[in-house]
């Protein structure tokens, strides 16, 4: 299927499932890429700035008008601390249009749109670098690459006592009892429609048997935002996230992500890092995205969250898909991973004609969603073994990713270096996964 087939199928299937979402650019089919999404007749504004921006924004609803501005009504709702969310009604202003006029008018970013952010993310064809695959019958029982929790000679190196919120879909609750690595992951669940495996649904328990295969002790719990296509607005998303910090996570894998408009942060993840996680040891992981492009993509690109790009299969090269540049902190693999999955038939999106696919608990998929998952578990695991808070685990790991970065790729991690010893130099003598 061509790039721009994918990305007009991918798109429409978000704008039909959600009538609160508009693409930008207008012309997106012809350009073959979105640049942003966002939810119509609402903005977002620190809370500070909240009444000069309202009284702008009444001007130029009204045309100017004096007299018609008292009568435009412009709600406010909070989000979270320091922001507000400012909503109106009439289709005379698009989104876009609204926020160019403040940014003339005031200062440029300082209203910014609701950003639609997807699973399995890409801004140009927001939806996974793969469909999920059937996988031979011969494959059915994975070994987990640290299963045994034994690294560089010593035990501990598992993930124990260690928690990791995911947020994604949810969770197929059969998983935990289906596959021994899966045994005591807890979530919202994901459900089943008649057997019928949903479009991005079974995300988050791929997501969650990624964590457990290298921090195979590690709690985990995958919180379920409700969403739309695998598309959901940062307004909806951010109390998710602040759900799962209740739970008293080390480590957060936020699984939505995308980019946004003039490549400026989101004023509610900054606001969810001022209020939370700068107040605590807390890690969040996400994934880089899977559009081949080196455009910063959020909350990836934040400096306070880990990026992880995707690997090639053979664990040499950036994986095809696979977002880059300075924002992308490390690669982990992404490519023909072998996971938890659902029992139940799929249609796929993309494949001409369509494929129902038949799945028995397991799938092979690829993507940066996966490839974050992984660095978790990394840092689950070597928190375990250490003492290290996530802070302090993710630097040290990040430190030796980057000590033996590949020329062309960027700092590299693999599932079996959660000590952070390369497997050449391993002189243990064990039978260690440094090997």
């Amino acid at each position: 299927m061509s790039e721009q087939q994918r990305l007009v199928e991918a798109v429409e299937l978000i704008l039909e499932q959600d009538p609160r979402a508009e693409a930008y650019p207008p012309d997106w089919r012809d350009e073959v890429r979105v640049q942003y999404f966002y939810r119509r007749n609402s903005i977002l504004v620190r809370t500070p700035d909240a009444d000069r921006v309202r009284q702008t924004l009444r001007g130029i609803l009204s045309g100017g008008d004096e007299s018609v501005q008292r009568d435009i009504g412009i709600g406010d709702a909070p989000v979270i601390a320091g922001v507000v969310k400012l909503e109106w009604s009439g289709d005379d202003f698009s989104v876009p249009e609204i926020l160019e006029q403040l940014d003339e008018l005031l200062e440029a970013g300082m209203a910014t749109p609701v950003h639609g952010l997807s699973l399995c993310p890409g801004s140009g064809h927001p939806c996974p670098a793969t469909e999920p695959a059937v996988v031979s019958s011969q494959s059915f029982s994975p070994v987990p690459p640290v299963s045994d929790g034994i690294c560089c000679g010593t035990h501990g190196w598992d993930g124990d006592g260690v928690m990791v919120g995911v947020v994604d879909g949810g969770l197929f609750k059969d998983a935990p009892t289906r596959w021994p690595w899966m045994a005591g992951v807890d979530g919202d669940e994901d459900p089943l429609v008649k057997k019928t495996i949903e479009p991005y649904a079974g995300h988050g328990t791929f997501v969650a048997g990624c964590v457990r295969c290298v921090a195979p002790h590690a709690d985990i719990y995958v919180e379920r935002a409700t969403q739309h296509a695998g598309f959901l607005f940062e307004d909806e998303i951010v109390p998710q996230l602040v759900e799962a910090m209740d739970r008293g996570p080390d480590v957060i894998v936020c699984e939505f992500a995308g980019t946004t408009r003039l490549h400026l942060p989101m004023l509610t993840f900054s606001a969810f890092y001022d209020e939370y996680l700068r107040q605590v040891n807390v890690v969040l992981v996400a994934p880089a995205g899977n559009d081949t492009s080196r455009l910063p993509f959020y909350p990836a690109a934040y400096s306070w969250a880990v990026g992880v790009g995707a690997l090639s299969a053979n664990g040499t090269s950036r994986a095809d898909f696979s977002n880059y540049g300075g924002w992308v902190d490390v690669y982990a693999p992404g490519t023909d991973l072998v996971n938890a999955f659902g029992v139940g038939d799929y249609l796929t999106i993309h494949e001409h004609p369509q494929q129902t696919r038949s799945f028995v608990g397991l799938c092979s998929w690829s993507g940066t969603s996966f490839s974050a998952p992984l660095v978790a578990g990394m840092i689950a695991a070597r928190m375990s073994a250490t003492g290290e808070n996530a802070p302090q685990a993710t630097e040290a790991l990040l430190r030796f990713a980057r000590s033996q970065a590949v020329r062309g790729v960027g700092p590299v991690l693999l599932p079996d270096q959660v000590c952070g010893t390369p497997r050449e130099a391993c002189h243990h003598g064990c039978d260690c996964a440094c090997k």
